[in-house]
């Protein structure tokens, strides 16, 4: 048996181990403790990882992509007008003027507790994997275990653009990361939470179309202009 063989094998019984450990949890639900999404969270990002290189990706950009969901989910956007560090700059990459968005006063827009903050993050890596030319996990079981958080079943193309509707290449995605932006359907300044229901990926595009509008509102503008548009044309 070859030695590539051999690997490809040993990673499938890591993978099946990870999944004997993570749908317990998953199955739980919303129901589980914090410690209990910590662990959820730990594995997720493991076999992300694992997935990702195992399928041709690079492991540096993996790691920007990861960065990224950690940064807009468990960590808060640039919460103080200047950077401790840098002054006048918002953040300067050393110490991001970031901070862990459940050590911020609860009435600060960016808050979340951690457990809602882990969750949303959790809920990025599985809507990643469910973006197009992301590659399968092979557990049907686990890829439906999920819906309570995603709202799909885990699987590649079924994640679309929350706005305009189109499938995100995941291989483009992690060559250029700056491609997706992390959203809100209601927006924070709006009185939003930073929630797995109000939360979603999407493309840089949309987000600067979005705008400060709810993903309502901005349809419905949308609507008006073209309304008024084909009524010109008559």
């Amino acid at each position: 048996m070859s030695h590539t063989v051999t690997a490809k094998k040993t990673k499938m019984v890591e993978h099946v181990d990870i999944f004997k450990r993570l749908l317990p949890l998953a199955r739980k639900g919303p129901s589980m403790s914090l410690s209990e999404v910590g662990e959820f969270m730990a594995l997720t990002s493991e076999l992300f990882r694992e997935v990702l290189v195992a399928a041709g990706f690079d492991e540096r950009q993996i790691l920007r992509l990861t960065t990224k969901f950690r940064d807009a989910c468990r960590r808060s956007a640039p919460w103080k007008p200047t950077s401790s560090k840098v002054p006048g700059r918002p953040q300067d990459g050393a110490d991001g003027n970031r901070i862990n968005r459940w050590l911020l006063p609860k009435e600060h827009k960016f808050y979340a507790d951690e457990k809602t903050a882990t969750l949303t993050e959790i809920k990025y890596y599985y809507q990643a994997l469910s973006m197009e030319n992301a590659p399968s996990l092979g557990n049907k079981e686990f890829c439906k275990s999920l819906v309570w958080l995603l709202g799909h079943n885990i699987e590649p193309g079924a994640y679309r653009d929350p706005l305009q509707l189109v499938p995100i290449d995941l291989k483009a995605v992690i060559d250029d990361a700056s491609r997706i932006q992390s959203g809100h359907l209601v927006p924070l300044d709006r009185g939003g939470k930073h929630e797995p229901k109000n939360t979603f990926l999407m493309l840089k595009g949309s987000n600067a179309l979005q705008g400060n509008y709810t993903v309502d509102e901005l349809l419905n503008i949308m609507e008006q202009i073209v309304n008024r548009h084909k009524a010109r044309k008559k």
